[in-house]
């Protein structure tokens, strides 16, 4: 069995950056889209569909895990859990929500990571997005708190820097994960 990297993280931490930059650097690493009720305007790797579209595939059981979150549906294809049954490593941008269903679905093979960077970096790259005002950056900064508070016994990642010391400290920890 392969190893689920279930990355975590409040808007604007760079998931998707980290995501991007290990499947550039990493290819022995499978980088999994989420199916999402959004077009993401290329900034993320997922399948945009249609609120019916996702309804539809979600009964005809084509989804490993699905969540709700900000009015969206977000979710992960049954193709995840042939990349698992093969050994493969398989990085997703996962949600705190949908933790606890990932937990029973994926057992040991799921190893949850938070990533996090300061607050005014977080600030910095959402105000650049440009898709949120001032009240909603503070909003999303204390999810970001909350998050943090919320999951004391998760690993962390600091993507707060480089995205190359990020990457390498995420190569790293996963390299002590394995010899766990």
């Amino acid at each position: 069995m392969g190893r689920l990297v279930y990355l975590m993280g409040a808007s604007g931490v760079g998931k998707d950056s980290l995501l991007d930059a290990a499947r550039a650097r990493h290819p022995d690493w499978l980088v999994a889209h989420r199916y999402v009720t959004r077009d993401s305007g290329g900034s993320e790797n997922g399948v945009a569909l249609t609120p019916d579209e996702f309804a539809s595939r979600r009964r005809l059981g084509l989804f490993c895990l699905t969540w709700q979150a900000h009015g969206l549906d977000y979710g992960l294809g049954l193709e995840l859990e042939a990349w698992l049954a093969r050994g493969q490593t398989v990085l997703v941008n996962g949600s705190r929500r949908a933790l606890p269903s990932a937990r029973a679905r994926f057992g040991a093979a799921l190893y949850p990571m938070l990533v996090t960077a300061p607050e005014a970096v977080i600030a910095e790259r959402l105000r650049r997005r440009g898709r949120e005002d001032e009240a909603q950056i503070e909003a999303r900064l204390a999810r970001h708190r909350e998050l943090a508070a919320a999951l004391p016994e998760v690993a962390r990642v600091d993507n707060g820097g480089a995205l190359a010391e990020t990457l390498a400290a995420l190569r790293t920890r996963l390299s002590e994960e394995c010899r766990a």
